[in-house]
């Protein structure tokens, strides 16, 4: 196929918005893709929030690319135009409700669930080999637990929703809060480990008690290499972050708090209990009874209690200590790593995909 690449500038871009490096370099290595100097074909969405997305052409026809982590953010009129939307973190249930009531719901058999992976994957696939070349690949903790906040409620004197019933539970508050117990609770269970909450280079929220300054990429390596699972938490969004592949490239499985609630496609599709294990398994979905005004439209906000997280991970703290299983359930996640996310693979999908949509037997 003759796959054109809008703003091939993507293709070199780093830090928390090259979303699309990995994917770009793929498909120029592996699909011969070419440069296209003209500008894309729709201005990028930027309400309610900017969108991350990227235009090519597939032998002339438009294809869009999604790498939005909000299941709720479809760009409707890229939608129209596109022969062929690829997104990450698609929620069938709440992507077929935004398009009936944009009174576009012809449009769903365009829509393909996508992979979303780490912009410097490469790079850590390359950690992963020079650790294994010179023996260093060697756990010293049971857990990796280091992850970005967006704000630091201690700081304003508020209160865990968690702890206070009274207190309302909204995406922002809920996102810190899990985070803040669950990391409180390992470290009462006695499960060692690394535990840092990152400010996400916001400082002003960094406290140097509760929240700290970001870590460099290469320390962030580091620090998963030296857990033997590394803990990631999808609440409330209850999507796969970038930090799933990443732990897969360095050959360490990921504990998840709660299951994803997207379509996650073949090969991209990892295991419960071979590549990851959960603590709270699946919590539900999102209320498509809800407005969405409601947040609860689309993100998991389950009112647990403290009890309720304390006996959880009390439930998983047994599994965390079993080393042999998860020094297997690390090779597993490399040997899935270097198949599903091998460039040639995530071009092979691509390809696929779109060839089947521009059949002439096809019907979006």
């Amino acid at each position: 196929m003759k796959i054109e690449l809008y703003e091939p500038h993507l293709a070199e871009r780093r830090g928390f918005d090259a979303f699309f490096r990995y994917l770009y370099r793929a498909l120029i290595a592996h699909a011969g893709a070419r440069a296209l100097s003209e500008p894309r074909p729709l201005p990028r969405m930027m309400v309610p929030r900017e969108h991350q997305s990227a235009w090519a052409r597939f032998d002339g026809e438009l294809v869009f690319f999604d790498f939005s982590d909000h299941i709720h953010l479809i760009d409707v009129d890229a939608l129209r135009i596109a022969r062929v939307y690829f997104k990450a973190n698609l929620n069938l249930a709440v992507a077929r409700r935004i398009l009936a009531e944009k009174d576009v719901t012809d449009l769903i058999g365009k829509m393909v669930p996508f992979a979303f992976f780490s912009e410097s994957l490469d790079l850590f696939f390359r950690d992963a080999r020079r650790r294994a070349l010179w023996r260093l690949d060697r756990p010293k903790y049971d857990l990796c637990f280091v992850m970005g906040v967006y704000e630091n409620p201690f700081l304003r004197g508020e209160r865990s929703p968690f702890e206070h019933p009274d207190e309302p539970l909204t995406p922002a508050r809920y996102h810190f809060w899990i985070r803040w117990h669950l990391m409180d609770e390992m470290k009462r269970a006695g499960i060692n480990g690394i535990y840092r909450l990152t400010s996400r280079a916001n400082p002003q929220i960094e406290d140097g008690v509760r929240v700290y300054s970001n870590i460099s990429r290469r320390a962030f390596s580091r620090a998963i290499s030296k857990g033997r699972i590394t803990m990631v938490c999808t609440l409330p969004h209850a999507v796969f972050p970038w930090k799933v592949s990443e732990s897969f490239a360095l050959g360490r499985p990921i504990l998840l708090d709660c299951e994803p609630i997207t379509e996650i496609p073949q090969p991209f599709r990892p295991l419960q209990g071979v590549h990851y294990l959960t603590i709270f398994g699946r919590l539900g979905d999102p209320d498509t009874a809800a407005s969405w005004d409601d947040p609860r439209s689309y993100r998991l906000l389950p009112r647990l209690s403290l009890a309720d997280i304390r006996n959880a991970v009390e439930s998983i703290r047994s599994r965390l200590a079993d080393v042999e299983r998860l020094r297997e359930m690390g090779r597993e996640a490399k040997r899935f790593a270097e198949e599903a996310y091998n460039p040639s693979s995530v071009v092979k999908y691509i390809c696929e995909q779109v060839r089947a949509r521009l059949s002439p037997t096809s019907h979006p």
